[in-house]
C-alpha cells in the first residue's frame, strides 16, 4: 500500500484532476478517500485556529501589594488594587467597592462596605484598616467592580493578652502566644480559653504548653527559682518540672480533683491530698475539707493550711506534723500561710510558735499571706475598703498609700484596683507602683524569696 501511495502522489497534474472528476462521476473509490482527507486536513487546521486569534479579555481587578498581615489592633496601611478594561489597559475612573471581614475596620471604626474611584492609572489606594481585639488569625478582604472581583488574605497575628513583671528591675515582656480570654493562674502560666495550660519562658521570649484538657492547675517556685506546676488534665492530677519537662501522674489522688496549690489536690467529696513525688505516693491530709492554700517554707517545705469540718488547721508535709489553729473561730477560710478569713470580717493569723491566734483586721474583704525571704509572714490585705500591709515578725502595719479603695490582694503587696490597674505597694518608699492597666487577672510570686513577680492577663483596648 505504501508505495502505491507514493507512486499516485508522483502523477502529472492532469492525472490528478482526472481522479478528482472520476470522483465526481462515478462511485467513491479508496484512492479517493486517502485524496480526499490529504486536502481537507489543512482546511481543518485554519479553522480550529481563527477562534483563539479573535479571544478577549474583559475587565480585570485584583491586589497587587499582598499578601498582608497585621498584629492585632494594629494598622494595615496602603493596600493597593488594580483595575484593567482587558487586562491591561488601566480602568481609570472606576468605582470600586471594598468589603471588610468580620475583625477588621476602617480607621474611623466604620465596618461596613466604601467605594473608592480609580485613578488614572487604574489603581485605589486603601486607607489605613485596623485590626480589632476579636480579630481572627485568617481572614479574607473583598473587593468588586463592574465585570470582575478580587479577594485577599489578611493574616492577624496572635494577639498578647498578658504580661509579667518584674517589680524590682522593672522589666515588663509581654507573654508572646498567650491568646486574649487567658487567666494567670501560677507563675509564668496561664490556662487559656480551650484549656491548655502554658508556661511562658522570659529568658526565652516563648510560650511553652504543659498539658491540655486542664481545669484547674497553678506553678509556684521550688527554692525561689525552679518553677514547678501542679495541674489537673482530663481529670487526672499531675505535677511537672517545667524546665526539665519531667511529669508525674498523682498516683492515688481521685480523678477530677482541683489543684490547690504545690502538688496538693481537693477531691470532689472534700479529701484534700498531698502528692510526694519522691515517693511517688500522695498522703490524705483530712477529709472535709472547704478551703485550702500551699506554701513553701524557707522556699522547699510545703506547708498546707486548711479548714477541715469547719476547723482551721496546717500541716507540714516536710515533717507530717499538723497543727490546730487554736483561737481561729469554726468556719473560716483559708486565705493564705496560716493565715484565715472569718465570716464576720475578722483576719487571723495563727502562730505555731506560740499556739496563739491574732486579729490582724476586722472588715477584711480579701487578703493572703507570703513568705518573704521564705520565712517572714507578710499578710496583704483590705480593710473596710481600705488596702494595707502587715508584718507578722515585726508586728508593725502600714496602709498602702496611694492604692485605690476597694481594690482586690492578688499577691504579696499587690492589688487589682476596680478601674482594672494592677498596683505593687512598695513599703519602703511607701508609695504605690502601677503596673499596668486593664488587668483582668494577676498573681504574684516572690522569685528567690524577695523579687516579687506577677503574672498577669490583660484587655487589649484599640
Amino acid at each position: 500500500m505504501l508505495h502505491r501511495r507514493t507512486a499516485e502522489s508522483r502523477q502529472a497534474p492532469e492525472t490528478i484532476e482526472s481522479g478528482r472528476a472520476a470522483a465526481t462521476a462515478g462511485p467513491i473509490s479508496r484512492r479517493t478517500i486517502v485524496r480526499g482527507v490529504a486536502w481537507s486536513v489543512p482546511v481543518i487546521a485554519v479553522a480550529a485556529a481563527a477562534p483563539l486569534a479573535a479571544a478577549s479579555v474583559g475587565p480585570t481587578l485584583k491586589f497587587v501589594n499582598g499578601p498582608y498581615s497585621v498584629g492585632g489592633c494594629g494598622d494595615l496601611n496602603d493596600v493597593t488594587l488594580a483595575a484593567t478594561t482587558n487586562g491591561t489597559s488601566p480602568a481609570a475612573n472606576t468605582t470600586v467597592s471594598v468589603v471588610l471581614p468580620s475583625g477588621l475596620a476602617w480607621k474611623d471604626g466604620f465596618t461596613g462596605p466604601r467605594s473608592f474611584t480609580t485613578d488614572p492609572n487604574g489603581k485605589v489606594v486603601l486607607p489605613a484598616i485596623t485590626a480589632t481585639p476579636n480579630a481572627t488569625s485568617a481572614v479574607s478582604m473583598g473587593a468588586s467592580m463592574t465585570g470582575a472581583n478580587a479577594n485577599a488574605p489578611v493574616t492577624v497575628t496572635a494577639q498578647v493578652g498578658a504580661k509579667i513583671y518584674d517589680v524590682v528591675s522593672t522589666g515588663n515582656p509581654p507573654a508572646t502566644g498567650i491568646p486574649l480570654g487567658s487567666v494567670a493562674v501560677g507563675h509564668g502560666t496561664f490556662l487559656n480559653p480551650d484549656g491548655s495550660l502554658v508556661y511562658f519562658n522570659t529568658v526565652a521570649g516563648k510560650a511553652i504548653p504543659l498539658a491540655t484538657n486542664v481545669t484547674s492547675g497553678t506553678t509556684v517556685l521550688i527554692g525561689g527559682t525552679q518553677s514547678y506546676s501542679t495541674y489537673v488534665s482530663g481529670g487526672v492530677a499531675r505535677v511537672q518540672d517545667v524546665a526539665t519537662g519531667v511529669t508525674i501522674t498523682a498516683a492515688g489522688v481521685p480523678n477530677g480533683s482541683t489543684a490547690v496549690g504545690h502538688a496538693t489536690f481537693l477531691a470532689a467529696n472534700g479529701d484534700l491530698y498531698y502528692f510526694n513525688s519522691a515517693t511517688n505516693s500522695s498522703v490524705l491530709v483530712a477529709s472535709g475539707v472547704t478551703s485550702a492554700k500551699v506554701s513553701l517554707f524557707s522556699g522547699t517545705q510545703p506547708v498546707l493550711t486548711f479548714v477541715a469540718g469547719g476547723v482551721a488547721r496546717a500541716y507540714n508535709a516536710t515533717t507530717g506534723s499538723y497543727v490546730t489553729a487554736t483561737g481561729v473561730p469554726a468556719g473560716t477560710t483559708a486565705v493564705g500561710h496560716s493565715t484565715f478569713l472569718a465570716p464576720d470580717g475578722l483576719l487571723y493569723y495563727y502562730r505555731a510558735a506560740t499556739g496563739t491566734a491574732i486579729v490582724v483586721s476586722s472588715g477584711v474583704s480579701s487578703a493572703t499571706t507570703a513568705l518573704y525571704g521564705g520565712t517572714d509572714p507578710y499578710v496583704t490585705y483590705v480593710t473596710t475598703g481600705i488596702p494595707a500591709v502587715y508584718s507578722v515578725t515585726n508586728g508593725t502595719y502600714q496602709t498602702a498609700t496611694g492604692v485605690p479603695a476597694d481594690s482586690v490582694v492578688v499577691g504579696h503587696a499587690t492589688y487589682l484596683a476596680p478601674d482594672g490597674r494592677l498596683v505593687y505597694y512598695n513599703a519602703g518608699a511607701n508609695a504605690p507602683i502601677v503596673l499596668d492597666t486593664g488587668v483582668t487577672s494577676a498573681v504574684v510570686h516572690l522569685y528567690g524569696g524577695t523579687d516579687p513577680i506577677a503574672t498577669y492577663t490583660h484587655k487589649l483596648v484599640c
